[in-house]
């Protein structure tokens, strides 16, 4: 791709959750496209990897170590970022923290840890983030969320589910407030996404009926991945997102567009399982 082509060349991106998963991903979508990026996470040790393997695609990356449960540290992250760069036009708040503890299990230090990591450090991260870009003309900050902010599945955690559906409020009063100054924020929710790292497990042979499920579930017939939450970040910091604000794109293949009953009787049915109506 042409560097006339690239949008980002010249911006700085900040990244939380960087260093492995969809945050990995998202900043290698920025990096390719010639934005200066900055992974913000608590692993040191995959941090620093992710940055190097950035800087060997010929991106330019930078890695700060960042605990966003503790108070004050999304504003100091910001402010860090600004001071090593000079400016700050993209926030993508990524990070997040859940247990596996269900309604009777989770207790009060994994409610307060969730929600620090998943809904207060992306707010001040915001607050800290448009006082900057209005000083260097605008910006725009993506949160992702995931569709748990309106279904709910077991398998995680109440905090979890409470903090995502809290961003997508949060993405709506940000645009509210934010728009005036040049900042655009908007919400990516995710839906049944196969990160890298885990797609070797998921393709394995013994898992050949969750696999097919899973992709059954889907109106497209196969399950996402992280590059496309990273695609769908790339658009809504892009010039042809340039009017639009406050609104949160589903990425789930259609998932949540469906009856679950009536879908699994079609799976079981198919296979030969289900009985005649």
């Amino acid at each position: 791709m042409k560097d006339l082509d690239r949008h980002f060349v010249g911006q700085v991106v900040a990244v939380t959750g960087g260093a492995r998963g969809i945050g990995r991903r998202i900043a290698h979508a920025f990096g390719q496209e010639g934005a200066a990026v900055v992974l913000c996470d608590i692993d040191q040790r995959t941090g620093e990897a992710a940055k190097a393997e950035l800087r060997d695609r010929g991106a330019t990356a930078e890695f700060l170590p960042t605990d966003l449960s503790q108070r004050g540290v999304p504003q100091t992250m910001v402010r860090q970022i600004v001071q090593q760069f000079g400016r700050l036009d993209i926030l993508i708040n990524n990070a997040r923290w859940t247990v596996k503890a269900g309604l009777f299990e989770e207790d009060e230090e994994s409610w307060e840890r969730g929600m620090a990591v998943s809904l207060r450090a992306p707010f001040f991260a915001a607050q800290e983030a448009i006082r900057m870009m209005e000083k260097t003309g605008g910006g725009s900050i993506v949160n992702i969320s995931s569709v748990l902010a309106f279904v709910t599945t077991p398998s995680a955690s109440v905090s979890y589910h409470v903090a995502k559906a809290g961003l997508v409020q949060l993405t709506r009063y940000l645009a509210a407030s934010a728009g005036r100054v040049g900042v655009r924020v908007n919400a990516i929710l995710p839906g049944f996404i196969v990160q890298q790292e885990h797609w070797d497990r998921y393709t394995q042979d013994e898992n050949h009926r969750y696999r097919d499920l899973a992709e059954f579930c889907h109106p497209l017939r196969h399950v996402g991945g992280s590059d496309d939450v990273a695609h769908a970040c790339l658009f809504l910091c892009s010039p042809e997102a340039s009017f639009i604000t406050g609104q949160c794109l589903i990425v789930d293949g259609g998932l949540t567009t469906q009856e679950p009953f009536d879908l699994l009787f079609a799976f079981d049915q198919q296979r030969g399982e289900a009985p005649s109506s």
